[in-house]
């Protein structure tokens, strides 16, 4: 935190500086009749704006991050369902654009990279006009509940947020962090002229309290004691109580959020204003608008048929009810009808001994006219902005639900058991009307129930079974399956398909490849679409000019939009084959790693790596076996145990991603010996403030061997790709100290002083190693000094014994502002860094060769000792100049 601060102040005299800057000092003219002095000092003011200017960027920034992760904090702390309230589509669209805008908390398109959805749709019943009045007896006990618990007094929410827009103070710019930093938003000319009516304020405002009884185990981020903010919010705290409150408006509604903490009872309370039923939103508050029964209103939109329906099944009565009710238009009906006659024209030709007169019966056979109208409705009165994405609503029917979703596209859509709403918010006298532009049919079932329903599905439900993925499609949820029937599998040769009904490692791979986190519907698709799958890779999906359907270029969705209680089913013509479910072997050839397949063959290992499963290999590449001595090379290849051996090392027994490793992460591999995995940051300085879930900013490395290529997938396998064959480690750092008689005098100074007991410990240790050379070319004093002292010698080597894992492939390049400083056991930390020229530098020493892990850290050989061992240096120091590096002293006399 010092640090940042001095970085900032240093930015903030910057400032001035380059406000002080005379653009004629680029003039060529201005440096003739400039002295020499004036010239070199104006040359450093512009060298150091150039590097404040860099420094202001990274600062900007890393202050952006760390913003957007309170507030993220902030807002994981709420209710699923209060969550991203603040969101607000844009004003500037037109028609279903609008509609799309105006649903309640904005739009998760469910196409986005990485998905932002519930975890489970939730089932919600709508706002009803007359609420149910309760017996005296219920009355009763519901006081005496009250008695019983423990009081708790709650303050009134009241709105005290101010009715122009407000954004909260924050002294630094992140656009211009120059300008003057104690203006106040708000508090402008403009801002002032800018006031927006507070029309929440207004008549004809209803207004909605709820509140939600979070028990006394605060699950979140916020905790009592803790003083927390976020962007639009106001905070009230005192010892012991908390109160944080978030007011957003949207096109029509105004809410505020307050999560209260009292005395270890925690409870949120969500305020909405809205314009009462009968009034709309307009720019100058709520306008009264005419109301019409909802009979009529069917008529007005375009919904003739879908009246007639419901008037043929005797339920005008329905309408009457303060229902919200999802309307076909009559296109809808018309299209409904033709694929019905379509279907029908196949099961003729199939039957050719069905006659004419029997098309009707069979047309009218599968439809129930009452519960078809049954699942188009929703009782309680549900407006667009009532509405949210993956919103799951008990219809009329029941057992049957309606799943709302919203989508990101051009233009947005939003869609009701995938049926693209296209007018929303007709008022009626009772209720509202949305349109939609497709048949709803009930929605009972759920993804696995639809799989055990239909025998064309038979195979790809052994294999979710087989998978273990059968829960997963049986429970609430919002999921995409992707379902290719018994015939598209058949499109695979025989073995292929035996070999997956025989529950192969590839069967988990090419299941969660046909499963999406989020319901994407048909609608969603406008031209091509990527999206993730719960393999974490992406699939392309493309909508085309012809209204064909395709996933992965090849794969074509032959029956779109089949609903369940838990997600959406595609049909597919042929399974979507991830690069998971290749052979090892063949994902080895795709990296053209010929050199560790040859190794693989001569150590008749080829076979055996097909079997394998839940494995990680570490595969060296071509050129890291290519740069291993000649000699040490036919070694191996003429030695078919220790080839084995070898090989086996880089085969750990469990399957390791990207995602599941932490720094110094132990492996378990074939060989029977430890595999350490190591990340280091390339922004050390920034490693604290600048948290991020992905590896950009991360270097991995396996056995100090850099990874080059991280998560290629095979079946049963993960391969990474390392640029360094892995050497089996030795036992402890203090064993190859011991094994190596160049670091004898340093080994005996850790025995003699008894640091050798804490290497043999589990560590990590980086030990920086002098050689023997190093102490030979000591002055003789000096090295009987550092020979007889045993006090010097524990503090010598204590400096030169690093507590943490450090590789050389770890070290970063050298720059002032990302210095990456090490603490040793003892002593001044140690600077790491590589040099512009490629040297790995600690301190004033060279590392002159990086070893090979041990079980418990490194040995790296340095060229100098890190620490001064003259017994005269302090005096020497006073009376002559020294250098720090004793190189530079032979150099220079």
């Amino acid at each position: 935190m010092r640090r940042l601060t001095l970085l900032t102040l240093a930015a903030l005299a910057c400032a001035v500086l380059g406000e002080e800057r005379d653009p004629r000092l680029f003039d060529g003219g201005f440096f003739r009749d400039l002295d020499n002095l004036h010239m070199r000092g104006a040359l450093r003011r512009d060298s150091l704006q150039d590097t404040m200017d860099q420094i202001s960027s990274s600062l900007n920034t890393a202050i952006d991050r760390l913003s957007d992760a309170i507030e993220e904090q902030v807002e994981a702390s709420l209710p699923v369902r209060l969550r991203n309230a603040e969101r607000e589509a844009s004003d500037g669209f037109e028609g279903l654009e609008a509609i799309s805008g105006s649903f309640g908390e904005g739009i998760d398109d469910g196409l986005r990279m990485h998905f932002n959805g519930d975890v489970e749709g939730e089932r919600l019943d709508g706002h009803r006009f007359e609420e149910p009045t309760q017996t005296p007896e219920e009355a009763e006990a519901e006081e005496e509940e009250e008695e019983d618990e423990e009081e708790v007094e709650f303050t009134e929410d009241v709105d005290n947020t101010p009715s122009f827009s407000y954004r909260p103070f924050f002294p630094f710019d992140t656009f211009n962090p120059f300008r003057h930093p104690w203006r106040r938003p708000g508090t402008g000319l403009f801002d002032f002229m800018n006031r927006r009516p507070a029309w929440w304020k207004g008549p004809n405002v209803c207004v909605d309290r709820e509140e939600i009884d979070e028990g006394k185990d605060l699950d979140s981020s916020i905790k009592e004691g803790e003083e927390t903010t976020t962007s639009g919010s106001t905070l009230v705290f005192t010892v012991g109580n908390m109160q944080v409150t978030s007011c957003a408006e949207t096109r029509d509604r105004y809410t505020c959020t307050s999560r209260i903490s009292r005395r270890g009872i925690h409870k949120t309370v969500v305020v909405t204003h809205k314009c009462c039923h009968g009034y709309i939103k307009e720019a100058t508050g709520c306008s009264k608008i005419e109301l019409r029964s909802m009979p009529e209103t069917l008529e007005e939109i375009g919904s003739n048929d879908f009246l007639t329906l419901v008037k043929r099944a005797g339920m005008l009565e329905m309408l009457d009810q303060n229902i919200t009710l999802f309307a076909p238009t009559d296109e809808a009906m018309q299209e409904f009808m033709a694929d019905l006659e379509a279907e029908n024209e196949v099961e003729n030709e199939l039957v050719g001994s069905r006659t004419s007169n029997e098309v009707y019966p069979v047309l009218r056979a599968p439809i129930e006219e009452k519960s078809m109208v049954m699942a188009h409705g929703s009782e309680g009165v549900m407006y667009a902005s009532d509405l949210r994405d993956e919103q799951v609503l008990p219809s009329l029917m029941e057992g049957s639900t309606l799943r709302i979703n919203t989508y990101s596209t051009v233009p947005p859509a939003a869609t009701v058991n995938c049926a693209r709403m296209v007018n929303v918010n007709q008022h009626s006298t009772y209720g509202v009307v949305h349109s939609i532009d497709k048949v709803l049919q009930p929605v009972t079932k759920s993804l696995a129930e639809l799989l055990v329903s239909d025998p064309r599905f038979s195979i790809l439900y052994q294999l979710v079974e087989n998978a273990g993925l059968l829960d997963k499609l049986r429970e609430p949820g919002q999921l995409t399956l992707f379902a290719p029937t018994d015939a598209a599998f058949h499109t695979l040769s025989a073995p292929v398909v035996e070999a997956l009904l025989r529950n192969n490692a590839c069967v988990d791979a090419i299941v969660k490849n046909h499963i999406l986190p989020n319901v994407i519907c048909t609608a969603a698709i406008q031209g091509k679409a990527r999206t993730i799958n719960l393999l974490k890779e992406f699939l392309m999906l493309e909508r085309t000019e012809e209204d064909s359907l395709f996933v992965e270029d090849n794969v074509e969705v032959l029956v779109r939009d089949i609903m369940g209680t838990n997600g959406v089913m595609h049909v597919l013509d042929k399974p979507i084959m991830p690069s998971a479910a290749k052979n090892l072997v063949d994902v080895l050839k795709s990296h053209n790693l010929t050199r560790f397949l040859e190794m693989l063959e001569t150590a008749e290992m080829l076979s055996e790596m097909t079997g394998l499963k839940d494995v990680t290999v570490f595969a060296p590449s071509n050129r890291a076996i290519e740069t291993l001595p000649k000699d040490v090379l036919e070694d191996l290849m003429n030695n078919k145990e220790k080839l084995r051996d070898l090989l086996n090392y880089h085969i750990t027994t469990s399957s390791l991603q990207a995602s599941d490793i932490t720094n110094n992460h132990i492996a378990d591999t074939r060989a029977e010996l430890p595999l350490r995995v190591n990340l280091y940051s390339r922004s050390p300085l920034l490693a604290g403030l600048v948290r991020d879930s992905s590896n950009r900013h991360v270097r991995l490395t396996a056995a100090c061997s850099r990874i080059s290529i991280l998560d290629s997938r095979a079946c049963g396998a993960v391969v990474h790709v390392v640029e360094r064959v892995l050497a089996p480690p030795k036992a402890s750092v203090m064993e190859h100290l011991e094994d190596d008689e160049d670091f004898s005098i340093f080994t005996k100074m850790l025995q003699d002083t008894g640091v050798n007991e804490t290497l043999v410990e589990e560590g990590p240790f980086t030990v920086l190693a002098p050689s023997n050379h190093v102490f030979h070319a000591l002055p003789e004093m000096e090295l009987q000094e550092v020979l007889n002292d045993v006090e010097l010698q524990d503090q010598l080597v204590k400096q030169h014994i690093i507590k943490e894992h450090v590789c050389c492939a770890g070290i970063n390049p050298n720059t002032w502002l990302f210095m990456d400083h090490k603490r040793p056991l003892d002593g001044s930390p140690v600077h790491l860094r590589r040099t512009t020229s490629g040297r790995i530098m600690a301190g004033p020493a060279r590392i002159t060769h990086c070893s090979a892990p041990s079980r418990n850290g490194l040995v790296h050989t340095v060229n100098h000792l890190m620490l001064d061992v003259n017994p005269n240096r302090h005096a020497e120091r006073n009376r002559t100049p020294i250098f720090s590096a004793p190189g530079l002293e032979i150099i220079f006399g």
